[in-house]
């Protein structure tokens, strides 16, 4: 989903103009591994099944449920609807509660986000929600103050994000060199995957991704908060 950019605004100078800021929607900006982590134990629950941390975290980091859905239900024992219904179900559960008037974005992102675009960069992020779904909740969350162009990392045919080529699409879609673009990620598979496509990375972790192995990203911290962004841009010649 792209947002016109209004009309009395004038293009930033400067290096970051040629930039570009990437970030998962879901994860970063929102914190959905906390709630699918929630909603998959209640599922799991209705089938007297009880979903720990740990399983969750052995079976469901990477950040597309269909991928890991078959291997995770058969290891839990659960029987009662297929892995593509227990991923519709997570996916609709999952935009519900996004869609609540108490979910808020990471005011750590929001400082990144400003920050960047300030300094004239494009700004774009990708969800793993149905390319619809992800752009009701962007406009519910008023995405359209920052020009963010939103995107779907859900696969086609057997593609399923993330891949190199994915995050190579995105930054041809907001006309950026990918070596000029900043991807903030939540999980080892999609900062891999921005590494690959040449991107510099920053790991934003949670309780379930903050022993994973981020090496080659350029910062791994738990709050955007705690890191000054422009500083970082400068670092990074952003």
């Amino acid at each position: 989903m792209a947002t016109a950019k209004k009309e009395e605004q004038q293009p930033t100078e400067g290096a970051s103009a040629k930039s570009a800021l990437l970030f998962e929607m879901d994860s970063v900006a929102l914190g959905a591994r906390q709630i699918r982590y929630e909603v998959l134990a209640r599922i799991l629950k209705e089938q007297r099944i009880e979903l720990t941390p740990v399983q969750f975290s052995r079976y469901c980091l990477h950040p597309a449920p269909q991928v890991y859905m078959p291997a995770f239900l058969a290891a839990m024992k659960y029987t009662a609807a297929t892995p593509e219904q227990v991923v519709e179900r997570l996916n609709g559960e999952t935009t519900s509660r996004f869609m609540q008037k108490t979910t808020v974005i990471s005011q750590g992102l929001i400082k990144w986000i400003e920050a960047a675009q300030a300094r004239g960069a494009a700004i774009a992020c990708v969800s793993m929600l149905p390319q619809a779904s992800a752009d009701t909740v962007a406009a519910h969350l008023n995405f359209n103050r920052w020009d963010v162009q939103v995107f779907s990392g859900l696969p086609s045919v057997d593609k399923a994000f993330p891949r190199a080529e994915h995050w190579l699409r995105m930054a041809k879609a907001v006309g950026r060199n990918p070596k000029r673009c900043l991807a903030l990620v939540s999980s080892m598979a999609t900062a891999k995957a921005a590494l690959a496509a040449m991107m510099h990375v920053v790991a934003v972790t949670d309780e379930f991704t903050e022993y994973q192995d981020f090496c080659g990203a350029n910062l791994v911290c738990s709050d955007l908060k705690e890191v000054d962004p422009n500083e970082f841009f400068e670092q990074i010649s952003f």
